[in-house]
């Protein structure tokens, strides 16, 4: 490289898309909530409690997702990496693994998680240092799925008394019931 060249300038990093969905109100969260989704590469242990119905249905589906088992103190561990418009979490509570992928839906105004070939699109909120995600609708790729047979979703994030960043989930359905909850924490992994 010559004296006067400049290095080729690094690609930007763009903003997370929950950020960028929650515009002015993403600063009232919680460092610990921002730290882990503004990230782009970067691993989080801890536990959670696991609960779900325990009929043979339940207990197929969550094997065939890779959904935890239930149990009291379940070793959690999450990746986080950041691959252009889409937030991939990979997943680990205990030996069963899943991942996701956010961005922004088509329409640019909800978060889309795609888990397989399943859509499942939330309006996210900041209230009470939680960022709540608020369950709007759910699709088979592109093509819609009827919302009397989707999910009740509750989800949030916060930081816990201890620092550490707090997650909290569960997804009841018509024709299963409780079909996965977890609570649980964790925190960074540093290298």
């Amino acid at each position: 490289m010559g004296l006067h060249e400049q290095p080729p300038p690094h690609p930007a990093v763009p903003d997370s898309v929950f950020a960028s969905l929650l515009g002015d109100a993403w600063s009232a969260l919680p460092a610990v909530v921002r730290e882990f989704h503004e990230s782009t590469d970067s691993h989080y242990a801890g536990t959670a409690l696991v609960r779900g119905a325990d009929h043979l249905p339940a207990r197929l589906l969550r094997r065939l997702f890779g959904f935890p088992r239930p149990g009291a103190s379940v070793p959690v561990h999450i990746h986080v990496l950041r691959e252009g418009d889409c937030e991939r979490w990979s997943r680990r509570f205990g030996n069963r693994a899943f991942a996701s992928c956010f961005r922004r839906d088509t329409g640019g105004t909800l978060l889309a998680e795609r888990f397989g070939p399943f859509r499942f699109h939330f309006s996210l909120a900041a209230a009470e240092g939680r960022m709540h995600w608020h369950f709007r609708r759910w699709s088979l790729g592109p093509l819609p799925l009827p919302g009397t047979l989707g999910p009740r979703i509750e989800s949030w994030e916060a930081e816990d008394a201890t620092g550490a960043f707090h997650f909290y989930s569960h997804a009841d359905f018509p024709l299963f019931g409780r079909l996965i909850h977890y609570d649980g924490s964790v925190l960074p992994l540093h290298a």
